[in-house]
């Protein structure tokens, strides 16, 4: 899965005439060059309308080779971006809002294969966010590795992994950042071999632990990441009895 950019740069700010200028406002106006200290090779070219940037901005490495195009609308401060590795391969792609990641963002290997799809709100995850196994990956064939949930930047909702071939390896939630509620894991083989339960991250109730087959080995309580066992187990049964209290929660 290739997806190179071919380009014919000689001198990319030759088109550019007089740059550098700036207003009785103290603005940026106009084309825009800036260099690294060869003063020859350009760190970017672009064009500004007072002191905003317009139109088409190109990055580019200290090796000449280009870093980043990023097209900005002057309506709605919208921006669309497409960044690249040094070999001209795409890295990633996906829109601004007001400076800010604000839509679907798609990343890539240095190979060409996605890595990952997620979507963000003024600069943080919101939503889906899907990672992909790299091993096996055709252009065709893309091979799920995660499916998480997020809100401002934390995981919160529903989560799962999965093995190469497609079904399903772990399944659980989150809350806040944390793990919450019911957690499964499975083998290869879709048997289930552990059922957990979560509060605030924490380990809190039963956890049963399964064979190969699915037949049930031992199962161990816990009150808030801590195993109880014997009188300590006995004790605590009975206080939350005492007081209406469900030991799972």
């Amino acid at each position: 899965m290739k997806r190179y950019l071919i380009i014919l740069i000689i001198f990319p700010f030759v088109c550019f005439g007089q740059t550098n200028t700036i207003d009785k406002k103290g603005w940026k106006q106009g084309a825009w060059a800036k260099y690294y200290p060869d003063n020859k090779t350009a760190i970017y070219t672009g064009q500004f309308k007072d002191n905003k940037p317009t139109g088409e901005f190109r990055y580019f490495f200290s090796s000449g080779k280009l870093k980043a195009i990023i097209q900005h609308q002057d309506k709605n401060n919208l921006s669309y971006a497409r960044f690249y590795f040094e070999n001209e391969q795409l890295m990633s792609e996906g829109r601004y809002k007001q400076m800010k990641r604000d839509s679907l963002w798609i990343n890539y290997s240095s190979e060409g294969f996605i890595i990952s799809r997620e979507m963000y709100i003024s600069d943080k995850l919101n939503g889906l966010r899907v990672t992909y196994y790299l091993e096996g990956q055709s252009e065709d064939t893309e091979k799920m590795l995660t499916i998480e949930n997020y809100k401002d930047s934390l995981l919160n909702g529903s989560f799962e992994a999965y093995f190469m071939k497609g079904n399903c390896k772990e399944k659980g939630g989150y809350l806040k950042g944390k793990k919450e509620g019911e957690w499964l894991t499975f083998n290869s083989n879709n048997v289930l071999i552990s059922l957990s339960n979560y509060k605030n991250d924490l380990l809190q109730g039963w956890t049963y632990g399964y064979d190969i087959k699915g037949k049930l080995l031992g199962k161990l309580f816990y009150n808030k990441g801590i195993v109880l066992k014997g009188d300590d187990l006995d004790e605590y049964f009975k206080y939350c009895e005492k007081n209406g209290i469900d030991p799972n929660n």
